[in-house]
């Protein structure tokens, strides 16, 4: 079904930055379609913006550190008629402790949320944006993409830097299609702002 109202997606929406995108969103009369591990939180903010700015919200809870999941996002929203015009990749966490610190299960993970997920929903939405004639995607990076990479968060600045490299890319790519690109790159969010990354909203 085909909206006159343009349609959001927005990844790591059941909290932080991701939740707080769908607020302004909604507020600026968009649709929208939420996704994230935690059902009960999105539920709870979708019903929060339907009452508050008669949105309306699809909540499709995904764990995009499952391989399958964009692709199984992606084919939901084609059976439901869903066309993205704005997509937020905004799902990301850090992993703390140096590389060896941690498993390569954990880091697959990671590496998953943080730059495959975000780089393959783009890839699977963009030729719809193209072909409509419009379209914006942002990918949540951060200022740890720009500034040496600390030890401690060996892949997060890593994949933070990819992000920036990839918004600008592609927005080339994209300019005359009219699809804007872009990276947004806030500071650190965590409880000691001089040392951690953004909090996990996968």
């Amino acid at each position: 079904m085909t909206s006159p109202r343009p349609l959001s997606l927005v990844t790591g929406a059941s909290s932080g930055i991701g939740a707080e995108f769908a607020r302004q969103l909604a507020a600026g009369g968009h649709d929208l379609v939420l996704t994230a591990r935690r059902a009960d939180r999105m539920e709870t903010l979708a019903t929060e913006l339907r009452e508050r700015y008669a949105t309306h919200v699809t909540v499709l809870p995904h764990d995009l550190a499952d391989p399958a999941a964009p692709q199984m996002l992606c084919d939901t929203l084609e059976q439901r008629g869903l066309q993205v015009d704005w997509l937020i990749n905004n799902a990301g966490y850090g992993v703390p402790g140096t590389l060896d610190a941690n498993d390569w299960t954990t880091h697959a993970d990671s590496l998953q949320v943080l730059l495959i997920a975000p780089t393959e929903l783009a890839w699977r939405l963009l030729p719809g944006m193209r072909e409509r004639g419009h379209g914006r995607i942002i990918n949540v990076s951060s200022l740890a993409g720009h500034v040496p990479g600390p030890a401690g968060h060996t892949l997060y600045a890593a994949t933070k830097a990819y992000l920036i490299k990839f918004s600008q890319s592609l927005a080339l790519e994209n300019q005359s299609a009219g699809v804007n690109v872009c990276a947004l790159c806030p500071g650190f969010t965590g409880r000691n702002s001089t040392t951690s990354p953004a909090p996990a909203t996968r």
